[in-house]
């Protein structure tokens, strides 16, 4: 009853037109976490720095919780909900402290501008070359996004030909034009 509770206020906060002045996380944001309540030795394994990834952040013992479009305080609402519900803890305080979410890309190789770049959301990988000045005259048809140490190769004519295939670029992504 309690979580249904606290489910219902949570829906309420974030569907409100105050909770939408507010920062609300989006996919690549960073927070951290700290629990309050139990004892400190209990609590030590949820002091963590967590980002959310594909709308979500994953919390020990109760996975998966939804975190896109939640304010910090409706996320730690529902984050206090679960591990109630979970019965993990009957007292726990989450609090939530956002850190400076720097969302950036670095894009490099044949270039007019390497370097650091500002992402946003909806962000490309034709436009972030684009933001970096475009190709240099010594650019090669190949381009890849390097993400999470995984590589994925692209070619740009390819790209200009089918432009629904153009692959979105993501915070923290590094794009490396080739050259000839």
């Amino acid at each position: 009853m309690k979580y249904c509770l606290i489910f219902l206020l949570t829906l309420l906060l974030v569907a409100s037109p105050r909770a939408h002045a507010e920062n609300t996380f989006r996919d690549g944001d960073v927070f951290e976490m700290r629990l309050s309540g139990p004892p400190e030795e209990f609590t030590r394994e949820f002091s963590l720095v967590l980002t959310v990834d594909e709308g979500a952040v994953t919390i020990p013992l109760i996975g998966r919780i939804p975190a896109r479009g939640l304010t910090s305080s409706g996320l730690a609402s529902v984050i206090e909900g679960r591990l109630k519900q979970a019965k993990i803890f009957t007292i726990a305080n989450v609090n939530i402290t956002q850190t400076k979410n720097e969302r950036t890309i670095i894009v490099g190789g044949s270039v007019r501008s390497s370097g650091r770049q500002v992402w946003i959301a909806d962000l490309t990988l034709t436009g972030a070359i684009s933001a970096a000045g475009g190709p240099s005259d010594f650019a090669g048809d190949g381009v890849k996004i390097i993400r999470a140490g995984q590589s994925q190769r692209y070619s740009r004519k390819a790209l200009r030909k089918n432009p629904a295939s153009d692959p979105k670029v993501q915070p923290g992504d590094i794009v490396e034009v080739e050259g000839d």
